[in-house]
């Protein structure tokens, strides 16, 4: 064959148009011949003649259809829905929504999808139609939406308002299939002698089913017992002392895997409390500092467990022992009254709290804290006590802030923080010292004794100072209260949030 100019033109053409097919033309239908279902079905020919696979066998015409038995309500939509049987990435759907082209057409309805047989209908983008004129509707989309579930729910329909759909096609394709989401369960803690513990997992799959659990122990002081351990809940027994981490893997009908992990804590067999536990009693020091101390209410229970300790300052003429240092005072001063006999926060409290008497017995009770002996207490509680180390703050009114101010100048390395009430402000060398040194202080605005002026003063305050230091860390609190003169101190003290901050500041590394 010879190719004239005009033939070869003509061939072009039509090769261009061939390749010229619309890219939505080329989307396969994913809903042709799916399982289908629906809220009713027309009793005129039921359950065949209208049943919903009708919507969805590739024929388009008045007869070939479904059709609702009941009228919708707004409040109790019929329904029609497919179920595409994976997770589809859903390009556009187009609805059949009347019997004919004058008869029985959709008015409100909404098209909705979800990702499985467990998730919530959603209604799909440009899915919830009012006033509808149209007998074919088509809802493009942007961005695919991920579904395995399309349903069209009916609301409203003209004439004798019975949803009718001649089709609904759903044009997509498959999504790669997607491992199962597994949950091992919630982290537990147990005390020996109980030594099993229920495994208590679960898995979904939003493309397929769960085919196979099985658990595993990944880490722990010794090897478990596990019973069940092809089950989504199985027992781990035969535990020790320590932390135990196992695994629920779970596997979809397709071959994919997804796993998750769970921790289980055993505490050794507890002991009873120290007598002590949970009240005051001396440590006695040879009369230098000697201390009222506090422990907590299970203090001894769980042997190797370390506290957090709080040292108490009192105020110059202050004290927290009687006369002879025989006995914890009736009402000590210090944060460790917040934790005498009867106190709420005896029961909950979870630091070992320190409070010296600054007085030696018969010594007057004017006096200041000195600062080398003091730290010497405090470290003398660290192996007395069973105390973690970095967890020691410290906290004192009036002069007992002084002694706060002046272990944070010389032994701030030994602290993680520090609270002085209703004093001046620390005076290091450089105030840049303390920059990320955790301090909280509290003082009232018209003290005559200890101004909180030194504290807020715009130009020479020790706050406005510390936040321009270039390491400033942003740990510095203060609260200035508008009135109470020299006190307050006890009802500071008393605040959930102050009590909190004492226990709960860890020291940095150096």
């Amino acid at each position: 064959m010879r190719w004239s100019l005009r033939t070869l033109t003509e061939a072009l053409c039509f090769l261009a148009l061939s390749l010229a097919v619309p890219a939505q033309a080329q989307a396969t239908n994913v809903a042709f011949g799916r399982p289908s279902s629906a809220s009713s079905i027309h009793a005129v020919g039921y359950p065949t003649q209208f049943a919903p696979e009708k919507a969805f066998n590739g024929i388009i015409n008045t007869s070939d259809r479904w059709s609702s038995a009941v009228s919708p309500l707004p409040s109790n939509p019929e329904w029609i829905e497919v179920d595409l049987q994976a997770v589809h990435g859903v390009q556009r759907i187009t609805l059949y929504v009347s019997r004919d082209s004058n008869y029985g057409r959709m008015v409100d309805f909404d098209v909705m999808s979800r990702t499985s047989n467990t998730a919530s209908h959603q209604v799909v983008p440009g899915g919830a139609i009012t006033g509808n004129t149209e007998n074919v509707r088509t809802l493009a989309f942007a961005q695919p939406v991920n579904a395995r579930y399309v349903r069209l729910q009916c609301k409203l329909a003209t004439n004798d308002n019975l949803c009718r759909v001649r089709e609904i096609q759903v044009f997509g394709s498959v999504l790669a299939n997607q491992p199962p989401l597994v949950f091992a369960g919630n982290a537990t803690t147990l005390a020996l002698p109980v030594n099993s513990v229920p495994l208590q997992g679960s898995a979904s799959d939003t493309d397929g089913t769960v085919t196979h659990y099985l658990w595993d122990q990944v880490s722990g002081p010794s090897p478990a017992t596990l019973t069940g351990a092809t089950a989504s809940s199985a027992t781990a027994s035969n535990l020790v002392a320590g932390v135990y981490v196992f695994r629920l893997t779970a596997t979809d009908n397709q071959g994919a895997t997804g796993s998750d992990i769970v921790r289980i804590t055993v505490l050794p067999e507890s002991a009873p409390p120290d007598p002590r536990a949970g009240k005051l009693h001396v440590w006695n020091r040879g009369g230098r500092y000697d201390t009222a101390v506090f422990l907590p209410k299970d203090y001894g229970t769980r042997p190797g467990k370390k506290y957090p300790l709080v040292l108490s300052l009192h105020g110059r003429g202050g004290s927290t022992l009687n006369g002879d240092h025989t006995q914890v005072g009736a009402n000590p001063e210090g944060f460790i009254r917040q934790l005498t006999p009867g106190k709420p926060l005896v029961d909950t409290f979870p630091g070992v709290v320190i409070a010296p008497n600054g007085p030696r017995v018969g010594a007057p009770l004017d006096t200041w804290w000195q600062v080398d002996a003091t730290h010497t207490l405090v470290q003398q509680a660290l192996s007395e006590y069973e105390i973690d180390p970095d967890r020691v703050t410290m906290t004192g009114l009036s002069s007992g802030g002084s002694g706060v101010n002046e272990q944070m100048k010389k032994y701030r390395s030994t602290y993680a923080g520090g609270m002085p009430i209703a004093y001046f402000p620390p005076t290091p060398a450089d105030v840049c010292e303390l920059d990320d040194f955790p301090i909280w202080a509290s003082g009232n605005a018209d003290d005559g004794t200890f101004s909180v002026h030194r504290w807020t003063n715009a130009t020479t305050g020790f706050q406005p100072l510390l936040r321009q230091c270039p390491g400033y860390s942003g740990e510095f609190l203060l609260t200035v209260n508008p009135s109470g003169g020299h006190s307050g101190w006890d009802s500071f003290w008393s605040r959930s949030d102050v009590q909190n901050w004492l226990v709960s500041q860890q020291r940095k590394a150096p």
